[in-house]
């Protein structure tokens, strides 16, 4: 490396190493001469400052998302189950709390999300339904394994209208079937990885960068996750006989429930829900406008 010595390892464990700083062994291999070239020239280095935010965005974006797709297809079933396992008793244990919603209305939407597999020939023992109460707001939430979760204010808040409950709960689904748990995790898995062997061992700033990294990953992955979840709903709720028009109500209302508190605080969970998905006037179009054709 320039401004380094080189050094000679004897077979006694000394060193020899030369005053010289610039001296360089005349029987050095060609590699380290070119090296050590392109270490001394600026015009290389100004490259590689252009070349290397190119090469991360490729890697990232690219080349990361298609391999982690193929690369899930080839996972045991025991991997989506594990994790989906261990990521529920997580949220139980600091998360979320057991659900405040009376057992006959539980019984009466297991029983409407049982009717729904069915009808979609959609294999039972594939899937449970999950209910949690918690800090996260009217939400769902889809687990590798299967396990579909629903928090206490979004059964409360589409409580009056169960076809855009199963529209919800359809959407969670498509996660599953798409596998979009399993590439998320592979996804983030690899762009740390990246980051930690571009950055080397840095603590602090390192971590800080690789942290980001990650998460801005996993926000752009998200949204087409997203896209790719509702157009799953779609077309089961036109196969169910129901409109489409469902989910984009179940939207809308989640919409005007996060407006609402987003007024009241400005770091609600509406703007930590819209950064990591599509903008929700977006999606409520898309259902509004689709169609079997497309």
């Amino acid at each position: 490396m320039p401004g380094l010595p080189v050094e000679l390892h004897l077979p006694n464990g000394a060193r020899f190493i030369p005053d010289d700083a610039s001296y360089r062994w005349s029987g050095l291999k060609s590699e380290a001469h070119i090296l050590n070239w392109l270490e001394t020239r600026w015009i290389v280095a100004l490259v590689a400052v252009i070349a290397l935010p190119l090469f991360i965005w490729l890697v990232t974006f690219r080349l990361i998302p298609a391999a982690a797709g193929i690369g899930v297809a080839f996972l045991p079933p025991s991997v989506a189950e594990e994790s989906g396992q261990q990521t529920l008793a997580i949220l139980d244990r600091i998360y979320m709390k057991p659900s405040q919603i009376p057992e006959a209305q539980q019984a009466a939407i297991r029983e409407q999300w049982h009717n729904t597999l069915e009808a979609l020939s959609i294999p039972k023992a594939n899937y449970q339904l999950h209910f949690r109460s918690g800090p996260m707001g009217p939400n769902a939430m889809a687990l590798p394994n299967g396990d579909v979760i629903l928090t206490d204010d979004i059964v409360e808040l589409m409580g009056n209208s169960p076809r855009q409950l199963t529209a919800v709960m359809l959407h969670e689904i498509g996660h599953v079937e798409h596998q979009h748990g399993l590439k998320m995790m592979a996804q983030t898995a690899a762009t740390s990885m990246l980051f930690a062997l571009i950055l080397g061992d840095i603590e602090g700033a390192g971590e800080m960068v690789i942290g980001a990294g990650a998460s801005l990953t996993h926000n752009a992955f998200s949204r087409d996750m997203e896209r790719e979840a509702d157009l799953f709903a779609y077309k089961k709720l036109h196969q169910l006989g129901h409109s489409p028009k469902d989910f984009a109500e179940a939207m809308n209302r989640l919409m005007q429930s996060q407006t609402a508190s987003a007024s009241a605080d400005d770091n609600s969970a509406l703007n930590k829900y819209l950064s990591s998905h599509p903008a929700i006037k977006e999606r409520i179009e898309a259902a509004r406008n689709w169609s079997p054709a497309h």
